[in-house]
């Protein structure tokens, strides 16, 4: 697997497959470190809607001459392997193929008892390098993000190689604890097996069932 690493991050218009990019940026990862940034807004084709404004800030007169999604998206084509902090998201409006590292599922495999796992959480919890200033001073935009998580890919590389990323990425996350129910906030080893065999029959989504499963087969 090459040694380079794009981590990308995007800002769209909603949560929904059927939203649309509103900017995206990256930050290239090597063996010498990290270097190459590159940012862009992009003109969707809808307005851009108040309640997502209100998180990353920009706003339809901001993207009047910025490309379309088609020219903007293919900037940022042709890396070996790309990451993003819960890439699941990110690839719902990114079309490369290959390799992905989601580094939300690998700071849950390495930080299990960290207090969240948001690259922000991280960011502090870890105590990572702040963005360059030519990122700018706002969380939720993305070269200020790609850095973010950036700096949280390079930790991640003291314990673990960019290939056993991509396998930890590539199945589901296993959840440090569940979120709901009666057992919420208990350490997985200690929920009853009963109860975890009712998760993996039950309509959970596909990370619930996954650690569920994982802590049944442990016996």
């Amino acid at each position: 697997m090459e040694k380079r690493v794009r981590v990308i991050d995007t800002e769209t218009t909603g949560v929904e497959p059927s939203d649309q990019l509103v900017e995206i940026a990256s930050v290239d990862w090597t063996e010498a470190g990290l270097g190459h940034s590159l940012q862009t807004l992009v003109r969707p084709t809808v307005p851009i809607p108040a309640t997502a404004s209100a998180i990353h800030h920009i706003r339809d007169r901001d993207i009047v001459d910025a490309p379309a999604a088609d020219e903007a998206v293919a900037l940022f084509a042709g890396a070996p392997v790309f990451a993003a902090h819960n890439a699941r998201f990110d690839r719902m409006f990114l079309p490369y193929e290959g390799p992905w590292v989601c580094t939300y599922k690998v700071a849950l495999s390495l930080f299990p008892d960290a207090p969240a796992h948001s690259n922000q959480v991280l960011r502090y919890w870890l105590d990572l390098s702040d963005p360059p200033a030519e990122a700018g001073q706002l969380a939720h935009r993305a070269l200020y993000d790609a850095w973010t998580t950036a700096y949280l890919f390079e930790r991640l590389l003291q314990d673990l190689t960019v290939a056993q990323m991509v396998k930890i990425s590539s199945r589901p996350a296993l959840l440090p604890r569940f979120n709901f129910g009666k057992y919420a906030g208990l350490p997985l080893g200690e929920v009853p097996k009963d109860y975890l065999a009712w998760i993996i029959g039950a309509d959970f989504d596909e990370d619930v069932r996954f650690t569920a499963q994982h802590y049944l087969d442990l016996g």
